[in-house]
C-alpha cells in the first residue's frame, strides 16, 4: 500500500492487515511512522513489512514491487494511497507550477505503480487495483 505510513493510508493499512491481508507498509520520508504501523499490525496479529520507495520513480517502486515478491510471492492487491505536498493558499494566488506539478506528481506515482503490479496481475488472471484520494484538494488543512 502507497502513502501508508500516516493518516488515511496507515488506517487503511491497519484495516486490510485485521482483515487477513499482508501489508506493505510504503512510505517516502518517514521510517519511523512506516515502523510504527508495521508494530501495530503485528501487535494485533497480522503481517506486514514497511518499504521506503518514491512512488513517483518507477525504479524504486520495481525495487519495492521486488521486496513484496521474495517476501510474500508478489501482490494480489495495489492500495495506491500516496499524495504529493502542495501549497495551500487561494487558487487565484496559485502558480501553474504549484498545482500542474502536485497533478503531474501523482498521475506519474499512480501510473508507476499500476504498471509495476499489472503484469502479474494479468498472468495469474486476477488482481485489485483501488485508488484512493482526499477531499483535502477541495478544503485544504493549514500546514
Amino acid at each position: 500500500m502507497t502513502g501508508a505510513s500516516s493518516g488515511i493510508g496507515a488506517a487503511t493499512a491497519r484495516l486490510l492487515a485485521a482483515r487477513g491481508m499482508r501489508v506493505l507498509v510504503n512510505y517516502l520520508r518517514s521510517s519511523t511512522a512506516a515502523e510504527g504501523v508495521v508494530a501495530d499490525i503485528e501487535a494485533a496479529g497480522g503481517r506486514a513489512m514497511a518499504v521506503q520507495a518514491d512512488v513517483r520513480d518507477p525504479v524504486a517502486v520495481e525495487r519495492m514491487i521486488e521486496q513484496a515478491e521474495a517476501a510474500w510471492g508478489g501482490i494480489d492487491v495495489l492500495v495506491h494511497n500516496a499524495l504529493t505536498p502542495y501549497v495551500i493558499k487561494p487558487f487565484q494566488d496559485m502558480t501553474w507550477e504549484e498545482l500542474g506539478g502536485k497533478l503531474d506528481d501523482e498521475m506519474r506515482a499512480a501510473f508507476a505503480v499500476t504498471k509495476a503490479v499489472l503484469p502479474a496481475m494479468t498472468e495469474q488472471g486476477w488482481g485489485r487495483i483501488i485508488y484512493l484520494g482526499t477531499g483535502l484538494s477541495r478544503r485544504p488543512a493549514k500546514a
